[in-house]
């Protein structure tokens, strides 16, 4: 009887240790996040609008999206701001885990890429830490615009223990 006993609780905890591990479909509008990801690389504005929109809506849970709205945002450049303005909200959407991909835009020929990256990386805050040295070396970029969200990266990623920048030559100084 003990026997029997054991096997139905060893049976049960088997059961229970498949149902915990089992991965549940992360929709959005009754579509799998699969679904809004082939629609991120469709030539259609509009569904690639729609699809960057639902990445964001969905979150962190979609954080496999990342790459497909880095590459998003690099396609489009300036060509149209609604579709830029929306692929940062999802980054923004998806936490630190974005850091990667916006130290990779730091690095972007266009200027205007590496301004975003830098706006986006602030917006994380002291999540971002890890894009420090991505930063500190975005003070020094030939682009004036580039080096003021830069600086104003940092101070948002250090917090209080921030240093002050002075823009203009990309040079830093303690704060007194």
């Amino acid at each position: 009887m003990m026997k029997k006993g054991c096997l139905t609780l060893l049976v049960c905890a088997v059961i229970l240790s498949i149902g915990c591990t089992k991965k549940e479909k992360v929709t959005y509008q009754g579509k799998p996040l699969s679904e809004w990801m082939k629609m991120l690389k469709d030539d259609d504005l509009i569904k690639k609008y729609s699809a960057v929109n639902a990445v964001g809506k969905i979150g962190p849970e979609a954080r496999e999206a990342i790459p497909l709205l880095v590459e998003t945002i690099r396609q489009t450049r300036n060509h149209d701001k609604r579709l830029l303005l929306a692929c940062n909200y999802a980054l923004l959407a998806m936490g630190k885990e974005i850091v990667p991909g916006m130290i990779s835009l730091l690095k972007d020929d266009d200027w205007e890429m590496r301004r975003g990256a830098a706006w986006i990386l602030g917006k994380v805050g002291p999540e971002a830490k890890d894009a420090v040295p991505a930063l500190t070396e975005a003070l020094h970029d030939s682009n004036p615009e580039v080096r003021t969200r830069a600086a104003e990266a940092l101070k948002k990623v250090k917090g209080g223990n921030a240093e002050s920048v002075n823009t203009n030559s990309g040079e830093s100084a303690s704060k007194p």
